[in-house]
Formats: structure tokens, C-alpha cells, sequence
């Protein structure tokens, strides 16, 4: 409110110089303006997480999209039905989507970091614990989703404004140090009350999102034994233990803006009927149709559950059963295979009311015998695509299983994905160029591969 009554004091001030005509929207503040007060800081990590919300929605949209998960709605864009085919041109807003939103996280999380830092002084320790703890957290993940989106990314990006690409097992490094910098920081000092109550989305629970995403990253580093730890330490049961965005109104879940119009989307309707016939899962995310078709009319689909829909549900940024597969495949990769299958039989058997938690529920029974590592992998994903739809991560699976189709003409229905990657960004290739040279640092569109199924090249 502080920050408000000075924009407004500002506005009045600006009718008095008539005079000058080179004045600063005052609605507008430099980076500079905002961090070199605490309102301003706060203020920002609100922002921050605004704007996750954005990115994360925009990379789960499009990896569905490009992968078996969504299909387009009758009076959705031509583009989006075009990349539910695997068709993706440069410049779509699919495409250039992503790209905009993870780095408008990034560089508010950078701009927290600096502030917070700045400003130390004027903080609580546990408030700036949590500040620096969440800004390390929301980039982490927000360069997660581009390095599952784009083969090469923008990396370190900070007042650069001509930043080169780097390799996908570059920016791992980074992302895994950033999310050990804020498991560290709320370790060394546990955020504040205040952090906590005023800052933080209620729903979330940062030391939890922490833990789930370095099982996460672990994992897609082969990092077997890091991504068995951390998600030891994701917790099981309890509110806890899942966290989600909220949309009190006039806020609405993305979701929700999705079901018609030019970027509707719906659920595949194969999502449900390949289930087992007694899995329950699919009652958390569609209502069952027989008669719904996508833009494509031979794509059957079933809508969005109330869950999903209602503009004021809320968002999962992580299901809690995602650490208990993360650790199922450690296991087995580690050889391990009786504790890899107690995990898996953990997600199946979870029922309605089991562990207190308003997430997807399988309620289907143990497994029969003991099964063979290869067979325990199968078995590992097809639970993950069951259980993480509209996460985004079907798509990463698709890549680390070699199981990228390509593209496929109606009626055909597509299988696992459908592409590789996503083309650049059109801005950031018009407008990152090299002053020396005056070439764009934006590398060429990677070419996809010519057979399938197939795996993706990660230079």
C-alpha cells in the first residue's frame, strides 16, 4: 500500500511540471526504484510468483499439447491443432509462449536476489531467508522447463543483454546449485512467520518444492543417489505435502480459461480409457464423454473436471506421488528392485483419504510377484503419465524413454510426443544480437529427427 500511496503522490506531482515533458511513468519503476526499498522488495516476490504461475502454465499447456496429453477444442487456433500433430512453426505463440514467460520468472527472481541482498539490513533474517530461498527456487524451475522446452538455453541472463546459449547439461549444473542454495539458506535460518503468512502463495510449501525439484533435477542429471535423497525428504502426507496455486477471485486458474475459445484444449480422451478399468485417477482430471471431438474431429476428448475448470481451483505445481516414482526409479536403477516396487505399489494402492491429500488416487492393487528392473521402469512411467498429467513432464519422459513419434496426420492419434523441441524465440532471435560480430547469439532451429520413435539430441 506504501508503494501505491507514493505512485499516487507521484502523479499528482507530475501535473504540477507541466513544463517537463520528460517524466517516468510513475506505474512503470526501474529495477533500481523497486528493490531500494523493503515494500518494493516484497512487492517483488509477489510479482515473482505471479509470474511463475504464468510460465508454469504455459510450458505444462504446450508440453500436453506436443505430447498425447491435450488436444485442441473445436474453436481453438490452428497452430495449437497444428503442434497436437507435431507442427510447430517459429514465431506461434506456442512456441515464443514459453520462451517470454520462464525468463520474465527468471529475471524477477534475479531482481529478488539482488534486492534482497541489497537490502539485508532491513530485513528479518528469516524474512530475507525466504526471499532468497523462494527467487532460488522459482528460477531454478523456471530454467528447468526451458531446458524441456528448447535444446540449447539462455543461462546466465542478469543484466546481459546480449546472452549466449548454453547446453542443456550446462544449465543443469546451474539449476541443481541454485536449488542447493535455497535448500541451504532455509536450513542455515528457517524463513519467518512473516514470511510465511505474508509473502509466500498460501498452498505452498517452499521446503517441500524445494526437495521435490532437486529429486527432480537429480533425476534427469542420472543422479540416482541425490534423487532417492531428496525425495526422502518430500513429505507424504498432510496439506504439507502438496502445494498449489491459488486463484482467490477475481484471480483464475489458468485451466480454467483454457476449456473453449482460440486456445482451448482438452483432455485426450485415451488418457481415460487406457486406464485399467478400476484405476480412479481419471475422475480427478476429466469428466467422462463419448461424444466430445477436438478442432480435429476424429480426436475424441473429455473435459477439464471441475478441478481443473473452476476459476477459482487451484494449481498444482508438483504432485506428491511424483517423489515416490522418482524414488521407485532410483531404486531400480540402483538395483534395487523389492524397495523400487514397495514404492510403485505406494502410488497404485493410494485410495480416497490415503494420506490426507486432494491428489490423483489410482485404488488399484499391489503388484503380483516381483518384477524384473526393465519391466519396473515400464511400469514406473506408464504410473507417471497416469499420475502427472498437465505437469508437462510427459514430454521430458517421451525423450528420456527414446519414445518422440513424430509427427502424425488425422485420424491418427498421436503416441507419447510428437517433437523434440520447440523452435526459438522469434524476439529473442531479432533482438539478442552480437554487437561485434552483429550476428544473433540465438542459435539455428534444431532439426527434429527423420525416424522414429527416437530419442533427442541434447547438444
Amino acid at each position: 500500500m506504501r508503494i501505491f500511496k507514493r505512485c499516487v503522490v507521484a502523479v499528482a506531482a507530475m501535473s504540477l511540471g507541466a513544463c517537463n515533458l520528460d517524466l517516468q511513468n510513475p506505474n512503470q519503476p526501474t529495477a533500481d526504484q523497486v528493490v531500494s526499498s523493503p515494500d518494493g522488495v516484497i512487492a517483488l516476490a509477489t510479482g515473482l510468483q505471479a509470474r511463475f504461475a504464468a510460465s508454469y502454465f504455459n510450458y505444462a499447456y504446450m508440453a500436453g499439447v506436443v505430447t498425447d496429453e491435450f488436444a485442441a477444442t473445436a474453436a481453438a487456433l490452428v497452430s495449437i491443432s497444428d503442434a497436437e500433430q507435431g507442427a510447430v512453426a517459429p514465431g506461434t505463440g506456442i512456441a515464443d509462449n514459453v520462451f517470454n514467460s520462464v525468463y520474465r520468472t527468471v529475471r524477477t527472481a534475479d531482481e529478488l536476489i539482488a534486492g534482497a541482498d541489497r537490502l539485508s539490513g532491513s530485513f528479518e533474517a528469516g524474512t530475507r531467508s525466504g526471499l532468497k530461498a523462494l527467487a532460488f527456487t522459482l528460477k531454478a524451475e523456471a530454467l528447468g522447463e526451458a531446458i524441456q522446452s528448447y535444446q540449447r538455453i539462455p543461462i546466465n541472463t542478469f543484466d546481459i543483454t546480449t546472452p549466449t546459449y548454453g547446453s542443456r547439461a550446462e544449465a543443469l549444473v546451474v539449476i541443481r546449485a541454485l536449488l542447493d542454495s535455497a535448500a541451504t539458506t532455509i536450513a542455515g535460518t528457517q524463513p519467518s512467520a512473516f514470511f510465511n503468512t505474508n509473502i509466500l502463495t498460501p498452498g505452498i510449501s517452499l521446503p517441500n518444492m524445494i526437495q521435490i525439484y532437486r529429486a527432480r533435477y537429480a533425476r534427469m542429471a542420472g543422479d540416482n543417489a541425490t534423487a532417492l535423497a531428496a525425495s526422502n525428504l518430500v513429505a507424504r502426507s498432510g496439506t504439507a505435502a502438496f502445494s498449489q496455486l491459488t486463484f482467490p477471485v477475481p484471480g483464475v486458474n489458468p485451466f480454467s480459461n483454457v476449456t473453449g475459445g482460440t486456445n482451448g484444449i482438452a483432455v485426450r480422451r485415451g488418457y481415460r480409457t487406457s486406464m485399467s478399468p478400476t484405476d480412479q485417477r481419471f475422475s480427478y482430471f476429466v469428466i467422462p464423454s463419448t461424444t466430445l471431438t477436438g478442432r480435429i474431429g476424429t480426436t475424441p476428448i473429455d473435459p477439464f473436471s471441475a478441478r481443473y475448470a473452476t476459476p477459482s481451483s487451484s494449481l498444482p505445481v508438483y504432485f506428491p506421488d511424483e517423489a515416490l516414482l522418482i524414488k521407485a526409479e532410483a531404486l531400480a536403477n540402483q538395483g534395487n528392485l523389492a524397495g523400487s516396487q514397495a514404492a510403485l505399489d505406494s502410488v497404485r494402492t493410494d485410495c480416497t483419504g490415503g494420506r490426507g491429500l486432494d491428489d490423483p488416487k489410482a485404488c488399484l492393487p499391489a503388484l503380483v510377484g516381483s518384477l524384473t528392473q526393465a519391466d519396473l521402469l515400464t511400469e514406473i512411467y506408464a504410473q507417471r503419465r497416469l499420475e502427472l498429467l498437465g505437469t508437462g513432464l510427459r514430454w521430458e519422459d517421451s525423450r528420456r524413454r527414446n519414445a518422440v513419434r513424430g509427427p502424425i496426420a488425422a485420424p491418427q492419434l498421436p503416441v507419447d510426443a510428437q517433437r523434440c523441441w520447440l523452435p526459438y524465440s522469434f524476439g529473442d532471435r531479432n533482438a539478442n544480437v552480437d554487437p561485434t560480430t552483429r550476428l544473433s547469439n540465438v542459435p539455428a532451429d534444431p532439426a527434429e529427427p527423420a525416424t522414429f520413435p527416437s530419442g533427442c539430441a541434447t547438444p
